[in-house]
């Protein structure tokens, strides 16, 4: 959206939308005036916007307000389209005025991002963390891994990130912490009971991230979608945890379903509650190379068998620090997170 400070005349050579009594601007016109949305252009900021310094090339000085990538969901669209609506029709010399609005940009990600991508980005991933552990010629343990510390590239290549927490081992295969720095939702049962660290608390944030980047939703402090998804395991409803809803099963590949369902099974082994459990990241990565080969079958803790309220799986995306709570997506050179998939609910 785009103010004016005083009571002007809207710029005429922005062309007018025929839905709208204001005219609609494009969003390279909106990053020249505000210097590509410069830091040193913010005069102030909300929880769902920032709102930019502007200067319109006669040299006057307007608003912009900019929406959040946490706000960009269903919800969020109608909030700012009301907003528009509204502003529309106010002309009073001590209220600002609507001069202009943007309806373009980041796009859906959770909608352009198919199933066969989301398969893709998950074994990449599964290949990064296997080097991490065994393949450098040492063993070292991320400790943090989440949607927000996985970068995608121009290309869509994941690219783990944030080694600040990280711990090397080369001989001695556990450690303990006196602190938890795993973020809360990734972190495994014995890290946060005992700061039990090794090899395996990787595998299980891991499988976080997988189950997250299939059903669109965020686990959270409260392990819901853990919960959610061992429910759905054991009445051979496992399906229903797919984010259909965001993105359809296409009609065309339906050799996918299978190797959706034995992914979400790959998951569930990676968040079983005792370590040994849980496959090595070397034994990920052969699940997701050969998908013919039998699996073992994830086997539920009774510590996991807790009741919770059921996870609404049709909630809307977005970003939690980022943003994983959605998959928000950057560019290793701009630190955008792979926290598009998950929706912004937290727990």
């Amino acid at each position: 959206m785009i103010w004016w400070r005083r009571k002007n005349r809207i710029i005429g050579a922005i062309p007018r939308n025929p839905t709208m009594a204001v005219p609609s601007v494009s969003l390279a016109i909106i990053k020249d005036i505000t210097r590509n949305f410069s830091k040193s252009n913010i005069i102030g900021q909300g929880g769902f916007s920032i709102v930019y310094k502007g200067q319109l090339p006669e040299g006057r000085t307007i608003a912009v307000k900019r929406l959040k990538q946490t706000a960009l969901t269903t919800k969020g669209k109608n909030d700012f389209a009301r907003e528009v609506e509204v502003m529309v029709g106010l002309r009073h010399g001590s209220l600002v005025r609507l001069l202009a609005y943007c309806d373009e940009g980041t796009p859906n990600l959770r909608a352009s991002l198919d199933w066969v991508r989301r398969l893709e980005l998950l074994r990449e991933i599964a290949h990064g963390v296997a080097y991490l552990h065994a393949g450098s010629g040492e063993s070292v343990i991320h400790r943090d891994l989440k949607p927000g510390n996985i970068l995608l590239d121009d290309e869509w290549k994941p690219k783990i990130a944030d080694f600040g927490t990280a711990k090397l081992f080369a001989d001695n295969r556990t450690g303990h912490d006196q602190t938890i720095v795993i973020s809360p939702g990734y972190a495994a049962p014995e890290y946060v009971r005992g700061g039990e660290m090794t090899l395996k608390c990787d595998v299980y944030s891991f499988g976080v991230i997988l189950l997250e980047t299939l059903s669109g939703q965020r686990n959270g402090s409260l392990q819901r979608l853990l919960s959610q998804a061992w429910e759905l395991w054991e009445q051979n409803r496992i399906i229903e945890l797919l984010d259909m809803t965001i993105v359809p099963l296409p009609k065309s590949e339906p050799e996918i379903l299978p190797e959706l369902k034995r992914c979400i099974q790959i998951g569930l082994l990676c968040v079983q509650e005792m370590p040994d459990d849980r496959p090595a990241m070397p034994e990920v990565v052969a699940m997701f190379t050969s998908t013919t080969s039998q699996i073992d079958w994830p086997r539920r803790s009774v510590l996991d068998s807790r009741i919770v309220m059921p996870l609404n799986l049709s909630l809307e995306l977005d970003t939690d620090h980022l943003n994983p709570t959605a998959i928000e997506v950057r560019s290793p050179s701009s630190r955008s997170s792979y926290c598009c998939l998950a929706s912004n609910q937290s727990n």
